[in-house]
């Protein structure tokens, strides 16, 4: 059901017209087809099997090209920065007598936390490597 302002519009305008703002507008048959696949091609990258393609390709090539000038120095601000920063921090531990207190909390809590991941994956690889070898025989 057509509004009222639209309604009207239609019946003011020539028969042929809205025929010809709609071909001009949606185009041919064809011209709809290359709208569509373009709409689809602009998902490519947001979809499920297209951005984990694109994100292990990255994985894959980011250590292949040889680092340029700029990638060096970029690199190399961010581990002066990062030292820095690491440095004040350890140095503010130790000079408040607390530095070995931390230590022994970071690796009370964390340690069995990162002990079972490793215990986890050494498993995982383990096994996957057993079926691999049990599927090729």
């Amino acid at each position: 059901m057509l509004s009222g302002f639209a309604n009207q519009l239609r019946h003011t305008l020539p028969p042929r017209l809205p025929s010809i703002i709609l071909e001009s507008l949606l185009g041919k048959r064809h011209q709809h087809d290359e709208w569509l696949q373009d709409i689809n091609e602009r998902q490519r990258n947001l979809v499920f099997p297209d951005t984990l393609q694109n994100e292990t390709r990255f994985w894959r090539n980011i250590g292949d090209q040889p680092w340029t000038t700029t990638t060096k120095l970029g690199v190399g601000l961010m581990a002066v920065l990062f030292g820095g920063f690491a440095a004040a921090i350890i140095a503010a531990w130790i000079q408040g007598g607390v530095f070995w207190a931390y230590i022994l909390i970071m690796l009370g809590v964390f340690g069995p936390i990162f002990a079972a991941i490793a215990w986890g994956t050494r498993r995982a690889l383990r096994e996957a490597q057993k079926t691999r070898t049990t599927h090729q025989r």
